[in-house]
């Protein structure tokens, strides 16, 4: 205890010695900047105090610790340069991209679509969603082919359409067609005239042929009248074109007796 009190002295001279020292040595402008320095430093630590800052002291060490401050710093400084190199036609853009962004999921929001979600989900694992994008795409296709003049004859002959479905409605002709159309699958006959058109369609040029031998025969027969008398019919009987003729007729005759005691 007496060593202590010895000691003590000397301290506070040496402590005194180190005061005086720095008191001859401080100019006024030192002065200034200490005592201004000072009095930030007191104010920062009562700001502190007041803002309850000191929670976050344990807060802050273990960001040191963890390495997370120097990330945050890191952080910092990127922005930093990325608002440095933003200029003001890029950051218009970037908020004009961001408030629309916002208004799309506004709307989206207020129409309901996200229950329209599963559906899409759907569609995409099914497949039928790129089914219907090729869909649109040959849709475009064909509205880009098309010319107006295409597209006025369509909707033409689509109006006369729609307009025969019309009549054959009101008027009841849609329904006898039907009826008919029963009638004959049922007794056979569709069929019959489904085999007998392609053959007629075949012998459709003999059939205008022999209307025409038929005109040409009564226009010659009108200029040409018989004579009359037995002579004249003997003639016409040993006339070997008369013969043929008559042998023609007898086939014909032979072919459509046969055919018809065949029904």
């Amino acid at each position: 205890m007496n060593a202590e009190i010895k000691v003590m002295p000397d301290m506070r001279t040496e402590i005194d010695g180190v005061v005086t020292a720095a008191y001859d040595a401080a100019t006024d402008e030192m002065m200034g900047r200490l005592a201004s320095t000072a009095g930030g430093a007191i104010d920062l630590i009562d700001q502190v105090n007041r803002a309850g800052l000191n929670k976050a002291i344990p807060m802050l060490a273990k960001l040191v610790d963890s390495g997370d401050l120097q990330r945050l710093v890191n952080l910092a400084r990127v922005v930093g340069a990325a608002e440095d190199a933003a200029t003001d036609e890029m950051v218009g853009r970037l908020t004009d991209a961001i408030g629309g962004g916002l208004s799309l999921i506004d709307k989206v929001n207020r129409s309901g679509i996200e229950k329209a979600l599963p559906t899409l989900a759907r569609l995409v694992l099914d497949g039928d969603l790129e089914r219907l994008a090729q869909l649109a795409r040959v849709y475009g296709s064909a509205q880009d082919v098309l010319t107006d003049e295409m597209i006025g004859r369509f909707a033409e002959t689509l109006g006369e359409g729609l307009s025969l479905m019309d009549r054959l409605h009101r008027g009841g002709g849609a329904v006898r067609i039907v009826e008919m159309l029963e009638r004959l699958e049922n007794t056979g006959a569709l069929e019959r005239i489904a085999v007998g058109l392609p053959i007629l369609a075949d012998r459709l040029d003999m059939i205008v042929n022999m209307f025409m031998c038929m005109e040409e025969a009564a226009t010659k027969a009108a200029l040409k009248p018989a004579s009359g008398g037995l002579g004249g019919m003997w003639q016409m009987l040993t006339d070997a074109r008369t013969q043929q003729t008559l042998k023609f007729l007898l086939e014909v005759g032979q072919k459509l007796q046969e055919n018809c005691a065949k029904r």
